[in-house]
């Protein structure tokens, strides 16, 4: 055989060996702009390998911690259930803020959960909305309806971390514009041309630039700015069913950044604009714009050219429970330094929270992953944020829950979903957080094939989302630990 042929091949399959060796050896790294996945090792397609049984039987062990929650406990066994207060009345409240990524979107856990503690312990209200939300059409809780000329800053928005975020995770700026993403193609100039050739080639009718059987043409997306001539605004209304409210009573609104000179207006129930004068500072600012009477809708305007900090509006009372939805889609959980540590503290002044929840993990989660150390990390710093901000305020981790992929021709539970389980029992011990282990709650290894086949289906065909009936069980679930009672007296007609 041609040498020329066989040592360039010896070669090359050396080059791939050693590179695979390597390969289990790199470390895992997680940022905002590229991520390393540890390779794994070769377990085989069977999600019951030995390795895995071990991991498997050793995520069952994992108990619910409810100790480090006993604050929040303590202060709940303190309200008197509703229906023994005759005619006594309380001036205080009791307040949990609930973040999560797509799994906690349109208040699908949060709802039902807000129900069973309002029907127990009081409350009127779905307490903090942010000013816009890409899922407002799918909540039920609200009807929550703005216009378009809003720049929305989430913890999603690469490059921004100069802006912090308000307690949502969200920033919203008026703006005389809006913005859409679109695909466009960019000439790539040859550096083998001069100027002038760059300049004058000709363009083919397909518009593609083509000079020695290269195409010089890119894709990109590009940010599009369309201008309007109408102010900004958002509209709340309320909704009559288990998890939302009758009307607003209580009404306030968050912001920042705003100037001696900045204003809105209001209207309740559709009737006549009345005019508010904002407070300059750089600070969290807190105006109440309660009505006289409680109402059924209210609607603001901004104007355009005033780039105010907005964060949301709260709907609540002076007592009662309350639990605020904090859903990000596609977060994970590991930034939480974008709420900047002074502002953070003002919200946490200004609502007083005696519980915060954590459920993330479906963002992070992926079959061929070995090692979510890295993500412990993050996590735990973000658990540090929450925790200077909020001292002596205790959280919750909700493990990550069943996850089912295709593996052969059936679907299981995602390998790694006990690695990621693991580490978030991990990072819960070692910050002295509570922890749910959901993933054992569900009935564990495959349970989420029960969920999705269930009539009517507890979860949706991805194998992953919870339907609004599996976010009632998993709310009757967490209430049953907090709690220790179910919620079944509390399940919502029409759900």
């Amino acid at each position: 055989m041609n040498k020329d042929f066989i040592r360039p091949l010896i070669i090359a399959i050396l080059a791939v060996f050693f590179t695979g060796v390597l390969a289990w050896f790199i470390p895992e790294h997680q940022n905002h702009i590229f991520t390393i996945r540890k390779m794994p090792r070769l377990l085989g397609s069977n999600a019951h390998s030995a390795e895995l049984d071990g991991i498997f039987g050793e995520i069952k062990s994992l108990t619910h911690t409810q100790k480090e929650l006993l604050p929040f406990i303590k202060k709940l066994e303190a309200f008197e259930p509703t229906h023994s207060k005759g005619s006594r009345s309380f001036d205080h409240n009791l307040r949990i803020a609930y973040y999560g990524d797509s799994i906690i979107e349109g208040d699908v856990i949060t709802a039902p959960l807000r129900y069973f503690l309002q029907g127990q312990y009081g409350g009127k209200g779905v307490g903090f909305v942010p000013i816009t939300s890409i899922v407002s059409d799918y909540r039920r809780t609200i009807k929550h309806e703005f216009s378009r000329n809003w720049e929305s800053i989430s913890f999603m928005t690469p490059r921004r971390s100069s802006i912090s975020l308000g307690i949502s995770g969200y920033t919203f700026i008026p703006r005389p514009y809006y913005t859409t993403i679109q695909k466009v193609e960019i000439a790539v100039i040859d550096s083998t041309l001069s100027p002038a050739d760059s300049i004058n080639t000709e363009v083919p009718a397909d518009n593609k630039i083509m000079q020695n059987d290269v195409d010089l043409h890119k894709t990109e997306t590009k940010e599009i700015r369309t201008y309007v001539n109408y102010d900004p605004w958002v509209e709340y209304r309320a909704v009559d069913i288990p998890g939302g409210a009758a009307g607003f009573g209580k009404i306030r609104l968050f912001y920042s950044k705003a100037s001696l000179n900045s204003t809105f207006t209001c209207s309740y129930d559709s009737g006549e604009l009345k005019s508010f004068r904002l407070n300059a500072g750089d600070g969290l600012q807190i105006i109440d714009i309660s009505p006289l009477n409680p109402v059924k809708a209210i609607k603001l305007t901004f104007p355009a050219n005033d780039p105010v900090h907005l964060y949301g509006v709260s709907f609540d009372e002076n007592e009662g429970v309350y639990i605020d939805n904090f859903a990000v889609r596609g977060y994970s959980g590991t930034d939480f330094q974008r709420i900047h540590s002074e502002l953070f503290a003002q919200f946490q002044k200004a609502l007083a929270y005696d519980l915060v929840i954590l459920q993330y993990g479906g963002n992070v989660t992926n079959s061929s992953v070995t090692s979510y150390n890295n993500y412990k990390i993050g996590m735990i710093r973000t658990i540090s944020s929450i925790q200077e901000a909020m001292p002596d305020v205790p959280i919750l981790i909700i493990g990550m829950h069943d996850r089912n992929v295709k593996i052969g021709s059936e679907y299981h539970t995602s390998p790694d979903i006990p690695l990621l389980i693991r580490a978030q029992s991990d990072m819960a011990a070692e910050t002295g957080a509570g922890f749910f282990n959901l993933f054992e709650a569900m009935g564990g290894y495959n349970s989420m094939q029960g969920y999705v086949n269930q009539d009517p289906p507890l979860a949706s065909k991805d194998y992953t989302h919870f339907t609004r009936h599996g976010g009632d069980k998993i709310a009757w679930m967490l209430a049953d630990f907090l709690f220790g009672k179910g919620p079944s007296e509390a399940k919502s007609e029409g759900r």
